[in-house]
């Protein structure tokens, strides 16, 4: 385990060696990740936010490069005790509850030298941690913001809302607009496509299970092949959400 950290929150350059993925998911994922050469870091159930999304790992922690992620009070302690030396872990400051849109403080994502997030709700562990890192800052209605993007490359995305939509084509980050639906989320209608992937390395990402019953399946896939990545399947099930596949280092 371990390597060079993931110097871009999302963004790895190489072979990805390290992710964060949430406790209840590892079982699933771990054989067909270690088969890629991947071990995963769990994150621990997260009793402040909904029941459906404890285990998801962006709901808990926020990785903001290198080796600092700001993490969620209410698994601080637990996830210190899993996580090597190596990294810095920041105490995120707002306390969690189970309602919107007090679950969402750390769900912010981080684009290149962007960031986006409900900006009202941003933890302050992120948005200092912005502004000290002179990340630039811009506001999104959605709270799930990682939840809701699947990032590609510094400059383009995929995502089924259309406020985060309209501001990366505004930022110049060119977006796929897809349909919401179809990916499962226990407790949910649907789950999101963000929350059900993670870049594996500089040209591969890797999803949870297949896209078949996406209605947008061709037009994602053929996106990410125009981006120059490989897209990889880690099950054979339709796709489902597990808070994100969080790539932290690679070699």
């Amino acid at each position: 385990m371990g390597g060079y950290f993931v110097s871009e929150p999302n963004l790895p350059r190489g072979t990805v060696k390290t992710v964060l993925l949430g406790d209840k998911y590892i079982k699933k994922l771990e054989k067909s990740l270690e088969k890629l050469g991947i071990a995963a870091i769990g994150v621990p159930g997260n009793p402040f936010v909904p029941e459906p999304v404890a285990y998801h790992a962006d709901m808990s922690v926020c990785h903001l490069g290198y080796n600092t992620l700001a993490v969620a009070s209410g698994i601080y302690e637990e996830f210190r005790s899993r996580v090597p030396a190596r990294f810095k872990l920041i105490r995120a400051e707002s306390p969690q509850k189970a309602e919107y849109p007090h679950d969402i403080g750390l769900n912010a994502c981080i684009i290149g030298d962007r960031l986006l997030h409900n900006l009202k709700y941003t933890d302050r562990s992120i948005s200092a941690f912005a502004q000290e890192n002179r990340l630039r800052s811009y506001h999104v209605n959605q709270g799930y913001t990682k939840c809701s993007v699947c990032v590609l490359t510094r400059n383009r995305i995929i995502t089924a809302d259309v406020g985060i939509h309209r501001v990366c084509e505004e930022l110049g980050i060119y977006s796929l607009l897809i349909e919401g639906g179809s990916i499962r989320l226990e407790g949910y209608d649907t789950g999101f496509i963000g929350g059900c992937c993670g870049k594996i390395s500089g040209d591969k990402i890797a999803f949870t299970g297949n896209l078949k019953k996406l209605r947008d399946e061709k037009r994602i896939l053929n996106f990410i092949w125009d981006s120059g990545i490989e897209a990889v399947f880690l099950t054979e099930e339709p796709v489902f959400d597990v808070g994100s596949i969080i790539p932290v280092e690679e070699c």
